[in-house]
């Protein structure tokens, strides 16, 4: 046998040491990738929401936002570092940087807000967002938050880039009603005492549309 071959003479003819020799051989020859399931980047997609539940980052901790494959790997990638810095402003940036979000925090003494507040302002470019992803953005910002800090104001931004020219009209128009006071046209009286009085007055309403 080719396996037995590999052994000193003393055990080339034992069958048992042939065996084991087989085995080993076999052995060598299988694919281990399956089972480095840490190598994030070529695990099979299949083990990544049990790495997601291990890593800690389901749900509103970022897998509701990791939308593809890629996306979870990086999340997966990030996750110890994530956990390390929690409750910074790094750790909130950078969930938003690996999740594909393009946001941009502004602290409290950046706007001249009430102190421990700040704001998140994110451009929304490839994806849109419907009430169910909102609220989950608000409970990812409050995961990764400082326990201490509140958020003002989180403000959306769509943005829409395309090789295609954009074109655009405004028109603004206005209305001007003038309500004048009902006139007589046509008054006779039949009497020999004639007495006469008159009244005239201008009023003038502006309405204007709502302004915040």
């Amino acid at each position: 046998m080719a396996d037995a071959a590999l052994l000193p003479p003393p055990l080339a003819q034992d069958e048992r040491s042939q065996a084991i020799a087989l085995l080993a051989s076999r052995l060598q020859g299988i694919d281990l990738t399956p089972v480095l399931v840490y190598l994030i980047d070529t695990v099979n997609a299949s083990a990544l929401p049990v790495l997601g539940e291990q890593f800690h980052v389901m749900g509103f901790e970022g897998w509701l936002f990791a939308d593809t494959d890629l996306a979870r790997r990086r999340l997966l990638k990030r996750a110890i570092e994530l956990h390390r810095y929690k409750g910074t402003r790094w750790a909130l940036n950078q969930v938003l940087v690996t999740l594909g979000l393009d946001g941009r925090i502004r602290e409290w003494f950046e706007y001249g807000g009430d102190p421990f507040r700040f704001q998140v302002e994110i451009d929304l470019v490839s994806r849109g967002i419907d009430e169910d992803a909102y609220n989950a953005l608000l409970a990812l910002i409050d995961e990764y938050k400082n326990v201490r800090s509140h958020l003002d104001a989180l403000r959306l931004y769509l943005t829409n880039r395309s090789p295609i020219p954009t074109l655009a009209s405004v028109v603004l128009a206005g209305e001007i009603t003038t309500v004048l006071p009902y006139e007589l046209t046509h008054l006779e009286q039949h009497s020999p005492l004639w007495l006469g009085a008159a009244l005239w007055g201008v009023e003038t309403a502006i309405v204007f549309p709502y302004q915040e």
